[in-house]
């Protein structure tokens, strides 16, 4: 019997040597090697990592061996960046980021995720210092069980992951100086008269709204996701030629030249319309007019417009000159349809109701603001089927068609023919890109 149990022993004393051999070998071999690629660039330009500590497993992940580097001092220059938003490329293990940007005087400008930082925008041109650093922790882990540890020291792994990978962080810091100016694009040079031309303002720093002065109309800017955006009319009535266009960003003005070319909108018999009475008319310049000159919102469509009606024939065309009883009379600034009453009218793109009322003058009328300062006028329904202030879908119905749909597409004070943004056959369809 003893001799059973002192057998029993050397073997269990055997199995620990074996075991702590093996682990003084694994130990040995694992080398910071086994960290995770620290490839990070800020502005196209590779860190240097300042400070890490990761947990590499051992064994299978029963043991980790900790490789650390305390955080230093040290400050990598970058040099001077010449775009408004330097990218940020991150390995793929990156699960978790904490990025902290100052002024060379240590303001704060932003404090954040990495993904936080795409919509960010630098508040002016100078130097700058950042901090950032970059963590992998297992799913349903947190990085503050995995901050600290000392070179060489052994912990126990927390088993939260199989098979075991490495968890830790790697810090950097870095200073650059930004000196970006803007970059403007116009989605044409040239456009014919009631057409519209799109402005893309973008690798600016701050917040301030560009200012765009054309003798075309009143232009409105608005913030998108990589700067701002604006669009300019050309009117029915707009003078062929060239038209300066003045775009000022940060107390910088750029000139561009805008063509507007001449249009034949030809002419077409219209029947006498009865006169309107004063109360219909004051009625609906309360409710309408103001909206012609209503800040911009942000932008809310995104791709092609749909024709409110699905099925229908053009009566009276944009930019037409209306002839009746033989006399030529006004342009028309707006498109009438005629449709199938009972039928679904659609929300021409994504918006907010911002009129949706009887009025004397047009019947049960719907305005949609689409941001950007794009407006859909739509007059004549038979039934309303939205509300003031309520947010529609393109597509979406707003009410049932009569056996004519008047149509009103303005831009900011100005009437833009819609059949330059949109076509009419096969549908209504986005000409300018973004």
């Amino acid at each position: 019997m003893k001799r059973f149990l002192l057998w029993i022993i050397s073997v269990a004393l055997g199995v620990a040597l074996l075991l702590a051999a093996v682990m003084g070998v694994s130990y040995a071999f694992t080398t910071q090697g086994g960290c995770p690629d620290a490839a990070a660039q800020f502005g196209g330009q590779e860190l240097e990592t300042n400070g890490f500590c990761w947990q590499v497993p051992l064994l299978g992940g029963r043991l980790d061996k900790v490789f650390a580097s305390p955080a230093t001092l040290t400050v990598q220059k970058l040099g001077t960046l010449y775009t408004a938003h330097p990218d940020i490329t991150l390995p793929d293990w990156a699960s978790y980021t904490t990025l902290t940007i100052q002024t060379a005087v240590g303001s704060v400008v932003f404090a954040g995720s990495v993904s936080e930082y795409q919509s960010f925008l630098f508040p002016a041109n100078g130097e700058y210092k950042a901090a950032m650093t970059l963590w992998r922790v297992p799913k349903g882990g947190m990085a503050t069980q995995f901050e600290g540890g000392s070179t060489g020291a052994l912990r126990k792994n927390l088993g939260l992951e199989r098979p075991a990978k490495p968890t830790g962080w790697y810090r950097y810091s870095f200073r650059f100086t930004l000196q970006a100016s803007a970059d403007i694009a116009f989605s044409a040079e040239r456009v014919e008269q009631g057409g519209i031309v799109g402005v893309r303002i973008s690798g600016m720093t701050g917040d301030t709204a560009p200012t765009v002065e054309t003798d075309l109309g009143n232009v409105q800017c608005v913030r998108a996701a990589d700067g701002w955006r604006a669009y300019i009319p050309a009117a029915y009535n707009a003078s062929s030629g060239g038209h300066t266009v003045n775009v000022t960003v940060n107390g910088e003005t750029l000139t561009h030249t805008l063509v507007v070319l001449p249009k034949d909108f030809g002419t077409v018999e219209v029947d006498p319309e009865p006169a309107a009475t004063d109360a219909a008319n004051a009625e609906f310049r309360n409710a309408v007019w103001g909206l012609y000159e209503a800040p911009a919102r942000e932008k809310l469509w995104s791709g092609g417009f749909v024709n409110p009606a699905e099925n229908s024939m053009t009566l009276v065309d944009y930019g037409q000159v209306k002839v009746t009883n033989g006399q030529q009379g006004s342009r028309s600034n707006s498109t009438k349809l005629y449709t199938i009453p009972g039928e679904p009218c659609r929300a021409p793109a994504n918006g907010v109701v911002v009129l949706a009322r009887n009025l004397a003058l047009t019947g049960n009328t719907v305005v949609i603001d689409h941001g950007a300062g794009m407006r859909s006028y739509l007059y004549g329904l038979q039934a309303l089927a939205v509300s003031e202030g309520q947010t529609v879908k393109k597509g979406q119905a707003v009410g049932a068609l009569g056996e004519e749909l008047t149509m009103d597409f303005k831009l900011g004070s100005k009437s833009v023919n819609p059949w330059l943004l949109f076509q009419t056959s096969g549908g209504l369809f986005w000409k300018e890109n973004g």
